[in-house]
């Protein structure tokens, strides 16, 4: 029982990095943190770094409540760029 529990845990964590690194390659990308719904707006560098290192430590853990924004991500990249080419 204790190798089923120890494996579905890190099988989790696992998956949790797999998109912590998702979300933080789209980040480098197109400059769109999680949260913020297809807008780029200006962020200085500490809150970069800082963006960056609570992904890390945190996402690996809590990245299924935030599975929907996870998927988004390409999806506002897109657009972004395609009201980019219009201005």
């Amino acid at each position: 029982m204790e190798s089923l529990l120890s494996f579905f845990f890190s099988a989790y964590l696992v998956l949790g990095m797999a998109a912590t690194l998702y979300a933080i390659g789209f980040f480098f990308v197109s400059g769109l943190t999680l949260f913020d719904q297809g807008k780029k707006r200006p962020m200085p560098f500490r809150f970069q770094c800082s963006y960056i290192f609570v992904m890390l430590l945190m996402m690996p853990v809590f990245y299924l409540i935030f599975i929907q924004e996870i998927l988004s991500l390409p999806r506002h990249y897109q657009a972004q760029k395609h009201t980019a080419a219009k201005s």
